[in-house]
């Protein structure tokens, strides 16, 4: 049942008759994904080219299967969706590894900004962090730091790679004689955290009133990679004032499917990434379906 309500939805967004040929490049999904060249992350590869866009599904089943089924079905993100769903972090992984063998890529959106769930999440291999609710730029700067320097705790100070290379207790010594794995500290901490960068997506979702009339703020904070549209509670205007400030910053736009839009409206204003459904209400779809068409006739 969600197989087929699934596939039913995949086939509808991505349809020829759309409109989009030419204009979209889909993120590779299915199997294909596993031999992808350079094995590029999901940030990598929305940030590659202006067409290239995923169509993605929450999980809140908490069903390895499940997850599996939407993403051979061509959903190209699967979100485990902890901040509404009944999932846990020892259930994620298996989540993960399902995703991972049907060839998707795996995001979280957090309960809240929590130094411990958050390191936990990075370290069972999800792709990117999306946090709800944020409304400054405070907080957005918080989830930077706690996706970059998950080992730090909160309230020390943050600095940069560059500030930590400087401030290295070996820089002034010679290390000549060394071997490199000493010699080269500073410099391989400064390219660890460049690539931990690089290959997570940092999302920050807005989807109150207040967060919408912080977003330009928000969009400025560095290391952001994309601003995420939950439009449940938020007016055309608020919606409008996220769009605009994601293209202003240069960041990505991702969001749920915006009530009465559908996924091509999405695309053409400039989403890059678009939840159109959950895994809970497909198996819903797919067992009303499956009703009408075979419950006997009175």
């Amino acid at each position: 049942l969600i197989r087929a309500a699934a596939e039913n939805i995949v086939r509808e967004a991505k349809s020829p008759a759309l409109g989009l040929k030419g204009s979209i490049r889909w993120v590779t999904s299915g199997r294909e994904a596993k031999f992808a060249k350079n094995d590029e992350t999901l940030v990598a590869r929305l940030k590659k080219s202006r067409a290239s866009k995923a169509l993605g599904v929450m999980a809140r089943l908490a069903s390895p299967a499940a997850a599996q089924l939407v993403a051979e079905s061509g959903f190209e993100v699967v979100v485990l969706d902890h901040a509404r769903g009944a999932g846990d972090l020892l259930g994620a992984v298996g989540l993960i590894h399902a995703t991972a063998r049907a060839g998707a890529h795996t995001l979280m959106r957090v309960p809240a900004l929590s130094h411990a769930h958050l390191r936990r999440a990075l370290q069972i291999g999800v792709e990117g962090i999306i946090l709800p609710s944020v409304e400054s730029a405070e907080e957005a700067q918080d989830l930077v730091s706690l996706c970059l320097y998950p080992s730090r705790k909160r309230e020390d100070d943050s600095h940069t790679a560059e500030a930590r290379l400087k401030n290295q207790p070996f820089r002034r010594m010679d290390f000549s004689f060394a071997p490199p794995l000493v010699e080269f500290y500073g410099q391989r901490i400064a390219e660890f955290t460049r690539r931990q960068g690089e290959s997570m997506l940092i999302a920050a979702q807005v989807d109150t009133p207040k967060g919408a009339a912080k977003v330009r703020e928000i969009a400025k904070v560095e290391g952001l990679d994309m601003l995420f549209v939950d439009a449940m509670h938020l007016s055309g205007a608020d919606v409008e004032r996220i769009e605009a400030a994601a293209k202003e910053h240069n960041r990505l736009l991702g969001g749920l499917l915006v009530p009465g839009c559908k996924t091509e409206d999405m695309f053409r204003a400039g989403y890059k990434l678009v939840i159109t459904a959950s895994d809970h209400g497909l198996l819903g779809a797919g067992a009303r379906a499956c009703l009408r068409t075979e419950r006997p006739k009175r």
